[in-house]
């Protein structure tokens, strides 16, 4: 979130200012935006039309959709009272969430090791993964993603909460009642994407906040019996199945439209793949979590002045925030670039091993990551991630 300019490195003070205020900004739009809530009801249709092009019944689509959010029977039909709830649940989960920002290092190694994750590293999340039962990583700048369509989208906020369950829809196979889970939501930044987006809010004399709502979904947890790993296993399958539809619909779409799919730029490292599955979120925040969990992060607080405290308490939320750094990310009296010879253009993280750990203790595996090391120049762009290296068990 913190603007760079040249000769104007990153700070913690201005990173932690940059993200307390897009929260804040983010809650009030959420509290109050009634053109933001017209948006999303209209996303929300939309994506309902599509999930029945793939999945036929409308009113199963309907119960997997409100199910992915984490909302049980009976279902609203009208989009607009739907996107009224959604909203003011994430507002109250936004608000009341601890608030995390990565330093520059912190932020490439965390892309760096969701690189390496793939779906099934997903089922392995338990509860105790989690460094707060709720929170939201605001980033310092976008991470540019390719949805399957080749569109690009720029994400900068990421949020949790737990714990949280999926209510299972009836008649389809399951053999439970609900999931355990951990409610996920991603917030993009506004582009020139979101222009119609923007003039109707300025319509009602609003402005649109740094941080857009963008996609709630719910990820299940390590299932703890077969009847879970029966019902998860069901349950993913679907919602691949919709999702395959969704986006062949959304591809087919754009080319008759005759859509420039691929927009924007991305200055600071490569785009990300979203992937078919939609995970790339999911990967993000499970990566930070294990990096946390191994302390390979170190945690320290901001501490807020009065204006922000006074900013903060009007919005109702928590003026702490707080700053994780890379407990490696360099030696003492190491500069940022590597000592020697080369001019680098560019720095990529080295030796960056996930491993599938069994414990005995908890009769499961978790995933460990060792390293990881930083090379190059620290100024300069994260190279792409061929350079990561994975070694799975």
């Amino acid at each position: 979130m913190t603007k760079k300019g040249p000769g104007r490195p990153w700070s913690l003070a201005g990173s932690a200012r940059s993200a307390r205020d897009a929260r804040i900004a983010a809650v009030r739009c959420l509290r109050h935006g009634a053109a933001e809530q017209r948006w999303y009801a209209a996303m929300l249709a939309h994506g309902h039309q599509a999930w029945t092009a793939a999945g036929g019944d409308p009113a199963a689509v309907r119960a997997v959709e409100f199910a992915v959010m984490g909302y049980p029977p009976p279902y609203l039909q009208d989009w607009e009272q739907a996107a009224a709830v959604v909203l003011a649940d994430e507002e109250r989960g936004l608000a009341q969430a601890d608030l995390y920002v990565l330093t520059p290092q912190m932020l490439d190694v965390v892309i760096a090791a969701a690189q390496t994750l793939d779906f099934t590293d997903l089922g392995l999340l338990t509860e105790d993964d989690l460094p707060s039962p709720a929170g939201v990583v605001v980033l310092l700048r976008p991470l540019v993603t390719r949805l399957p369509t080749g569109t690009l989208q720029h994400n900068l906020a990421f949020t949790w909460r737990s714990p949280w369950q999926i209510p299972l829809p009836e008649r389809m196979g399951f053999q439970g009642a609900e999931l355990p889970a951990v409610r996920m939501s991603s917030y993009l930044t506004p582009t020139s994407a979101h222009r119609d987006r923007v003039q109707a809010a300025r319509a009602e004399g609003q402005s649109l906040p740094p941080l857009l709502l963008d996609t709630v979904w719910s990820l299940p947890l390590h299932p703890s019996g077969p009847v879970q790993a029966h019902d998860r296993e069901r349950f993913e399958t679907e919602i691949r199945r919709l999702n395959t539809g969704y986006w062949e619909k959304e591809a087919r779409r754009a080319t008759a439209r005759g859509e420039d799919q691929v927009t924007g730029e991305y200055a600071s490292g490569q785009i990300l793949d979203e992937g078919d599955d939609g995970t790339f979120g999911s990967r993000f925040l499970y990566a930070f979590w294990r990096l946390c969990e191994q302390k390979i992060a170190t945690q320290q607080a901001s501490e807020p002045g009065h204006s922000a405290r006074v900013a903060a308490d009007r919005a109702g939320v928590s003026p702490e925030v707080r700053v994780i750094a890379l407990r490696r990310a360099a030696s003492p009296g190491q500069s940022t670039a590597e000592s020697g010879p080369h001019q680098w253009h560019h720095h990529w993280v080295v030796r960056m091993h996930k491993v599938r750990q069994w414990y005995p203790s908890l009769q499961q595996h978790k995933v460990i990551y060792r390293g990881p090391l930083i090379k190059g120049d620290r100024n300069k762009p994260l190279l792409g991630g061929e350079v990561v290296r994975g070694l799975i068990r």
